[in-house]
This record gives C-alpha cells, structure tokens and sequence, in this order.
C-alpha cells in the first residue's frame, strides 16, 4: 500500500520541466533541518502562517517536483521548484507530508520555525513492503513461506485486457498459458509445475471468494499474491493443494475525492499468418505426390493449362471450367489465398474505465465502471467480445470499533460468432483456414454467376463465416459481499464476511443451410455440414455462497510478538443447465423453436457441492528476527463418503533474519536484509473427478428397438462399481528458501527450492473379471512427485533527481515423476514408475535413404510400415541391433529401437523486465520466454499430403526428389504416411522462445501545466505487445500454442491516456 502511495503521488508530481520561480522563492538556505530520523512536535497558537523551505536528497542536491501537503487540507499544497524550494500556508500543529518518488515519505509538524530543510532518504521498498496473505496481510521481510507478489503499479505500466495477460512472466512459477487468441479468451494458471493426473490448478481469490480473473477488470485490481508452498496455502484447504493466488480489488481512501478515467485503443493482428501454396506450385506438388504414391499425373494436362492459363493471366481467363465428364459440374483452375480471404489483417480493441476513489471521516469509497470491445480476427463475420464491468467497494467505520464493508460486482459478457456448421463451433472457422481442409487454392471464392463456390466436399470459408448463421453468448455474472470488522479491544478484532454470486450462461445458436450451386442454375442442393438448419437455446446457471468468520490477536511483550488467527469457512456452489434444440427451420431466418419442424432434442442436469472447514494461525517472531508460522485446517467435502470427508492439514514454516543479528552489523553497509526460510505442510485435493465421485450414477437411455405390452420403452443403463474406500488425494511440499537485499535494497531478490508429493492420485484401479460386465473402479492408487526451483532478482535505482531506472527477472524450473502407479507390465503407452512427466518415447533418425541398394541393407523396417520403403523415406536406427527395426513390446522392459527423446514440458520458464523514467517520459519493456520445450507436431499443417484433401503449407515443398536429396521432409506420398511420420528425433521440433510481451513509452504532462485546470494527472503512452519473437518453429506456428487449431494469438500496438482530476 505505501509503495502504492508514493508512485501515485510521485506520478502527480513529475513537473521536471516547470519554473517556479514566478512564486517568489528564493534559493534554498539552511535554517532549520528535517530528516527521516527527526521531526519533534512543537505545540503553539493556532494561527495560518506562511512556510517556506527547500527538499533536498541525501547528497545536498535539491528536488524538484516534490509534493508539499498539508494534510488532512485539500487543496493545500505545492512543488518544489527547480531549486527545491516551496511554500505553504499552515497553521502550527498541523502537519505537512514531503513526497518524491523513489524517495520516502516525511511528516512534520508545523512549529514556530518558518523556514524548513527537508531531506529524503531513498526509499527502501523490501523491507516495509506489506503482503497479503490468506485472511490478513503480513510485512514482507516477516515472511516464512514462499509468497510472491504483483503491484497495481507493474500491471498498470502496460495496457492489458485482462489479469491472466499482465501476470504472465512476472512471478516465478506461475505458470500461465495462452492456448486461444479468440476474443475474451482467457488464460490457464499453474503454480509450480505438474500438480496431478487429474490437472488440478490453483485457487483463485478475488477478495477472498472463488472467481473467475478473467472476468475482471484489471484496472480494479490493487494487488496479487502468489502463495506458493503448503504453509502459505494451507489455511485454505482443500481447494489449495496447488497453490492459491489472492488478487485484492482497489478500495476507498480517506482523502479527497478522485476521479480517473483510463482508455486504451489497439490495432491487433495474428501473430503468425499462415502461407499456404499458389495454385501452379500446388498442382505441381500434388501431382508429384500422387507419382510418389504410385498413380499418374492428378490433374491432367487439359487441367494444368486451365490452372496456368489463370495463374498467369487471370484478368482474361476464369478460375473455373466445365467438367469434360460432366457438364454439371465446374473443375476449379483459380489461385485463392484462403487465409488472406478469411482473416483480417488487422483488428480493434477498445477498453475504458472510469473510476471514482475517496473518503471523508469514517467512510471511504471506490466505484468503477469499465467497459472492453475486443474484434475478431475473421473477415467476412463482425466476431467480437465484449465486457462490462461495474464494482463499488464502500467501507464505512459505523463507531470506534465497527466497521461495515459492503461490495458489489457486476460482470457482463457478450461473444458473438459465426455458426461454422453443425459439427463445429466459432474456432473451426479458423482450424479450416489453417487445416487447409478442402481449401484448394484453385477454387475461387464465388462461381462466375456471383453465387459461393464449393461442390461436394469443397468447404467455403468465405460462405460459412458469411451466411451459415450465429453463435451468441451471453454472461451475467453478479456478486454481493457485507462483512463487519469488530474491535472489542484493542489488538483484538473479528471479521464476518458473506458473499453470494449469481452467475448465468445464455447461449443461442443458430444453424443455416447454405445452398451449394453447380455449373448448372437448375441443380442446386445444400452443403452437407449445414444440412438440415437447427436453432438451440442452452442456460446455465450457477449460485455461489461463501460465509467467513475468523477473529484475530495480536500482543507484544517485549520482543515478543504473536498473532492468533482462528476461523471458519462455508462455500456451496450448485449448478443448474437446461438446452432445447429444433432441426428444420422453417425459413433461414427464423430462429425459434416454434419456427422449426424437424426433430426436438432437450436435456438438463444439476448437480452441488459444498466445503466448510475450520482453521487456526499463530505468528510468533523474537524481535522480527527468529520467525515462526504454525496453521492447520479442519475441512470436509461433499465430494466424498461420509466417513472420510474430513480431514486435518497442518503446515509449519519458520525464518531467520540473519540480517537482524548483532553480529551481522558489519555487513549492514552493503546487506540490508538476509533471511533464511524453510516450510512443510499437508494439503488435500478433493477434485478427483466430479462432484459424485464415489457415487455409481446411471444414465438413461432412449426408447429400446422391442416392445412391452405393445409399447416402446425407455431404459436405464446400471451405474458401474465405485470404489468405496475413494479419498482425498494428499499434496505434501517442502519449501526453502533465501530473501536478500543490498545496497540500499538496490540489490534484492529470492530463491526457493521445493518438492511436492502427490499421494494418493485418483486412477483406474486393478482390472476385474471381463465377466462381471464393468471396468475397474477409480482408486487412490497412483502417487507423483514434483521438485524444482524459482529465482527473482531485481535492481532499482536512481541517478539523479531527473533519472531512475529499475531492471528485474524472474527464472524458474521444474520436473515431475511418476513415483507409483498401476502398471505391472510397464507398458510406454501410459504412466509408470520412474516416467518423468512429458516424456516423448521415438525412434532415432539416421537420416533419409537415398537410394534402393541404402533400403535392402538396412534393417528391416517392415514391422513399422508394411508396403515397402523407398529411396527418400525415413532411415531409422537399429538400437537393439537385431537387425529390426520396431517397437518391441512397447514396455520398459522392451521398447524395442524407441528411446526417450525430448520432452515436453516447459523448462526454464523465464521474465525479464526493465524501466526507467526520466523527468516526465517513461519507459517499460518486458520480454518473457521458455528456455526448453520439445514437440511432436502432425497433420498435413507439418507433414504435407496424408491424403489427396489436404493441403500443404509452402514449408512442405522442402521434401526429398531426386533432385532435392538433402530435403528436411521425406517424399511426398499418400502410401508409406504411418512409417514416415512415426514420432522419431529428426522432427522433435525445439519450442523454446523468447517475446517481446511489451514494450511501452509514456509521458505525464508537468503538474504545474495541469494545476491551471486542477487536473491531478495526464499521461499518454503509446505501446506493443507481442512484437518480436525468436524461436525454432516453423513459421505458421505460434510458440506459447504450438498449434494451428485454435484461434491465433495476437500482436497489438496500443495508444492511451490516463487522466486523475
């Protein structure tokens, strides 16, 4: 909060530029001195009386743009000059608070004395800076487990649209990953790697309920907290087995009013763009492939002149012509760049918040209201999301020792796209233009009498994105929060808190045929994926409550100091869905289920759960050097049998401030702060597999093909065997851990290291009888345990009084094995002991054959690929050296010529970030990468032809002939697909990468400009993100996705404007 203060307040003041002067001050002279560690209080009459004095920093050099307050008096203030000086008018006893940014704050009080010399000291961040923690804050340097956290000022240093995107990079091991660029996409949290088989993640706080970050406006946000080991996590419970991350929302502040406006407009594109082949090149392409493949020329020499006639005069020949066979029927000869005809180059982005932010007395106030338009990327459909987000903190101190807080959020969504076909949704409208599915570059866009192109299997992009209809989403998502803070004593306090959330899912989606036309107007039938036309109505809704109630204690004997914490928690959720759907519409345009005639498809479900559990904290320090950390949980969930739904979960952490130690006074010069941490603690994992999991639930079926008393009937399928032993899944961690700070805490940083067990992992348990009819039921029989390591260095400092600069990085690693596991055959194709998570198991490449004798003396690869190997496929190694090449068994024990090749989990996930700002102007950049990642990538998107459909991208032309020997690719041919394309090391591809996530350059106009108008604040800046990245891939592939099926990520460059009155 008090590093907050100072950037806010350092931010008002940055009037480098402006000349004072005009005020009557004269140069600064010594008369009476102030510094951090002095400032009396000097009671006498109360009279206004003018103040006059200079600010200078600790070398003697004064500052200028300094903020002069009086406090408590709004409007009453000044900045310093040039020479540092200033002048107020205050009454004796009144106090007056001195800010620089970069510099700590001082208070004095007004005396007799009229003439002041201030001097500020450098601020030291590390050791003051206050944390928040799982129901409380804590100082940073009083810390015992691994918490890392984010301020509102490095998420507000860049634009972002949501809090996922501004995280990313900037804390060590958390983990977020980008797999859609699609409007309103969110991102996916991870702490600390590999968690469990059943891929639980963290749990999300916002003010200390379960909500969705992405659906937040990250201007509210104040803060982030990263609890990241077991004793941290654990007095959340069973929820937190794999960390928790607590994002706290801005309040009100007891000072004058203030409103804030923030816009920000951006121009998006792809990152990537896909090149597919020119019409000719393709022709050429596949002809050669269906050589390889041991058939003639595909297209005939009466189709290739048709093809070139147009490739190179298309202004006087068309891109189609009549089927010699069939004069129904048009062959295509065009030249259509898919991708340019369906994605745009460019899209915009708008997003605004509005903010009001104050407090007299005993209330204290902050609303918002923002508003996000993001545009899609496709070109012939206005796809688009949009956010509306409304939030009122109000906290108001009732009495002496009652304080009411009461908050309200509301959060609306809008996503609309185009309906694709009936076995689609919005992303496959870009899978198809990246697939290349049925997208040949010879088919134009529409036939020579206007009508859309596509015969048979010829998918039109341009016609599905167009005319095929709607998918609309809407999201109406409502929480209301009342909690009161009571203080019977002092150092004693009470919180009860209640929050209820309302959350409901509105989706329409509307279906049309699109007629297909032929070279014949009379013959005109519909595309078969749109075929027949369907309307569907679905809604979902979900309701949230959450009780707290926890009272804590503080004393202090001496040096002695503890802090009890006692509580109890009640979350319930419960979900509720209903869809109705009709085929057959009666017209195109008619979008109800009354409008359709066709067959009606309905369904709904509801389904709960519920936690509550009980905890307890006690904090005790010996003179804030010797530190320990005691917690531990009682929690239940509905999620199990009665027997074994509860369940204790202790943590204990400690710390030593080596720092604080007499004898440690020496090296006090050079080291601020060093502090030695060390944790343990247990937690459960109660998301193993729905909300009934030891429940057997049976499904209905639809009518049976017999009949019963002359009727049809319905029947219920049995529910299989539970297990009814099902437990909790047990996550014990040990953390340690190493905080430092030098030089003036320029130098900070902090290192962990830790291993995570998973115990007791929900899998499919021993295999039963085939007679008794049903699988095996889950069991708690599997355990995982992870280890790895995080590393944060920064460096801060400041020149001089026009230039600061500040730089930092974050490094983390991580690995999982499978240390138990049902798998006594030690089969490859699933877990087993000892597999380290992410294993890639292939064939070692030697190389391409390059002639007939090469393949007869080689060993035999015919258990690979059966139809016979040719000058051009793919050589592999003989590991084994039996003369064979093969898969063995495929187990530990024999997997034949495979071994472990790569692996694809992220390794040294890595942040780098750096600042500086000089007199007004800004600057931020931030880059952010993974330093190791392997992936086996497939499909025609990498290999080229698999079957006479597909369509290659141009790297694919880099394919073995007899010409091109030293080609990357194998020949091009639809036969020998499986052999050739076995995972193998010649196309491991290497993931790691490096980006350029932001890039910004602001400047704030100088406060002695803005106080002519009484405006506090103005700040433009200009920024990118995703500008630059470096890696290994081919070109059409993203590295933070690693896939063409999905919605692409997007680069931006963006404009803004902050304004504080």
């Amino acid at each position: 909060m008090r590093e907050r203060k100072l950037v806010e307040r350092a931010v008002r003041i940055s009037g480098m530029f402006v000349l004072l002067s005009g005020m009557g001050l004269q140069p600064c002279l010594a008369s009476h001195s102030y510094n951090a560690a002095s400032a009396g209080v000097v009671q006498v009459e109360q009279q206004k009386q003018k103040i006059t004095g200079c600010v200078l920093d600790v070398t003697g050099s004064p500052l200028p743009g300094a903020s002069v307050l009086v406090k408590g008096a709004p409007g009453r203030g000044a900045i310093t000059d040039m020479d540092g000086n200033f002048s107020v008018e205050a009454e004796q006893g009144e106090q007056l608070e001195i800010s620089f940014i970069g510099m700590e704050t001082q208070v004095v009080t007004v005396s007799a004395k009229t003439r002041l010399q201030i001097t500020l000291k450098e601020d030291s961040k590390t050791l003051d800076e206050v944390v928040v923690v799982g129901y409380g804050t804590q100082k940073k340097a009083n810390l015992t487990g691994a918490v890392a956290s984010v301020s509102a000022e490095t998420l507000e240093s860049r634009p972002i649209t949501n809090l996922s995107q501004g995280l990313q990079g900037m804390i060590g091991n958390l983990n977020i990953s980008a797999d859609n660029g699609a409007p309103g996409k969110g991102y996916g949290f991870n702490v600390r790697g590999t968690t469990s088989i059943n891929s639980s993640g963290p749990l999300v706080l916002v003010d200390g309920v379960q909500m969705d970050p992405n659906m937040i406006n990250p201007a509210d946000v104040e803060s982030v907290s990263v609890l990241k080991d077991a004793a941290s996590a654990s007095i959340y419970g069973t929820q937190a087995a794999y960390g928790v991350v607590l994002i706290t929302t801005k309040k009100g502040k007891d000072e004058k009013a203030k409103i804030s406006f923030s816009s920000n407009w951006s121009v998006n594109s792809p990152t990537r763009k896909p090149e597919y082949m020119d019409s000719w090149t393709f022709a050429n392409f596949h002809n050669l492939t269906n050589r390889n493949s041991g058939g003639g020329d595909y297209y005939d020499k009466n189709y290739m002149d048709h093809i070139y006639a147009y490739y190179t005069d298309p202004k006087h020949n068309l891109p189609v012509f009549i089927d010699p066979s069939n004069p129904n029927k048009y062959l295509y000869c065009g030249n259509t760049d898919w991708i340019d005809e369906t994605i745009k180059d460019n899209t915009l982005m708008q997003q605004y918040t509005l903010s009001l932010n104050g407090g007299s007395g005993k209330t204290a106030y902050y609303g918002s209201i923002g508003f996000l338009d993001q545009g899609g990327t496709l070109k012939h459909y206005d796809d688009k999301y949009r956010r509306f987000n409304v939030n009122l903190n109000l906290t108001s101190d009732v009495t002496n020792w009652l304080q009411v807080r009461l908050k309200t959020v509301y959060n609306n969504t809008y996503r609309d796209a185009p309906y694709g076909s009936n076995n689609s949704d919005e992303t496959a409208q870009i899978n198809s233009a990246f697939y290349g599915a049925d997208l040949r570059p010879m088919m134009p866009v529409y036939h020579p009498d206007g009508n859309f192109s596509g015969q048979g299997s010829w998918t039109n992009m341009v016609a599905t994105q167009s005319i095929s209809g709607e998918r609309k989403n809407k999201e109406n998502d409502l929480w209301l929060t009342g909690g009161l803070k009571i203080t019977p004593l002092k150092d004693w306090t009470i919180n009860v808190d209640y929050t209820y959330n309302m959350y409901i899912l509105s989706k329409k989606q509307h279906g049309k045929e699109i007629l297909e036309h032929t070279a014949n107007p009379d013959i005109v039938t519909v595309f078969p994926h749109t075929t027949p036309s369907r309307v569907k109505f679905t809604t979902d809704d979900n309701y949230y409550q959450t009780f707290n109630a926890y009272t804590d204690y503080s004393k202090s004997l001496g040096k002695h100091n503890i802090k009890l914490l006692l509580g109890y928690n009640y979350e319930t959720k419960s979900y509720r869905w209903f869809n109705a759907e009709r085929e057959n519409l009666i017209s195109n345009d008619l979008a109800g289920l009354g409008q359709a005639y066709g067959e009606k498809y309905n369904g709904s479900g509801q389904h709960s759960w519920a936690t509550m559990g009980y905890f307890a904290r006690i904090n005790y320090n010996y003179d804030e050097r010797y530190l320990l950390e005691l917690n531990g949980r009682y929690d239940g969930s509905s999620k199990f049998p009665k027997d074994k739904r509860f369940v204790f979960f202790p943590s204990v952490s400690a710390a030593w401030r080596i720092s604080s130690e007499a004898f440690f006074e020496p090296a006090k010069k050079i080291v601020d702060e060093l502090k030695i941490r060390a944790s343990y603690g247990s937690l459960g994992n109660q998301s193993v597999g729905g909300d009934y999991p030891y429940i057997a639930t049976m499904g209905t079926n639809g009518e049976m093909g017999y009949l019963v008393d002359g009727k049809k009937i319905a029947s219920v399928s049995p529910g299989g065997i539970v297990s009814p032993y099902l437990t909790w899944e047990t996550v014990r961690q040990i953390d340690l851990g190493l905080d430092w700070a030098l030089l003036n805490s320029r130098l900070y940083g902090t290192f962990d290291w830790y291993m995570r067990k998973t115990l007791d992992m929900v899998t499919n348990g021993t295999p039963l009888p085939a007679v008794l009819g049903t699988g095996a039921p889950q069991a708690n029989t599997a355990d995982l345990k992870t280890t790895g390591w995080e590393l944060s260095m920064g460096w801060r400092d400041r020149v001089n009084k026009d230039f600061s600069y500040d730089v930092s990085f974050v490094l983390s690693d991580y690995q999982a094995e499978i240390t138990k596991f049902n798998n006594p055959q030690n089969l490859l194709s699933t877990h087993y002991v000892g597999k380290k998570w992410g294993e890639i198991w292939g064939l070692v490449t030697e190389g391409l054959f390059q002639s007939a004798e090469e393949v007869s003396a080689h060993a035999d690869q015919s258990e690979i690929y059966g139809g016979g190997w040719y000058p051009g496929d793919v050589k592999y190694k003989d590991l084994n050296g039996d003369g064979k090449i093969n898969k063995g068994k495929n187990t530990l024990d024999d997997p034949g010529d495979q071994k472990i090749i790569g692996n694809s989990e992220p390794r040294y996930s890595y942040g780098i970030k750096g600042g500086l700002q000089w007199r007004d102007f800004d600057f931020d950049v931030f880059f952010q990468g993974i330093g190791k990642k392997d992936v086996v990538l497939g499909g025609n998107q990498f290999w080229g032809f698999g079957n006479e459909w597909h369509v290659p991208f141009k790297h694919a032309l880099d394919s073995w002939t007899e010409d091109n020997r030293n080609a990357y690719f194998p020949r091009s041919t639809y036969d020998n697909v499986t052999g050739n394309r076995e995972t193998q090391t010649r196309y491991l591809q290497n993931a790691a990468y490096l980006r350029l996530k932001s890039i910004t350059l602001g400047y704030s106009l100088p406060k002695a400009l803005l106080a002519k108008w009484k405006i506090d604040h103005v700040r433009f800046y200009v920024s990118g993100q995703n500008l630059l990245t470096f890696d290994h891939l081919f070109d059409i592939y993203d590295p933070e996705t690693v896939s063409l099926s999905t919605y692409p990520l997007t680069k931006s460059v963006s404009f803004g404007l902050n304004i504080t009155l």
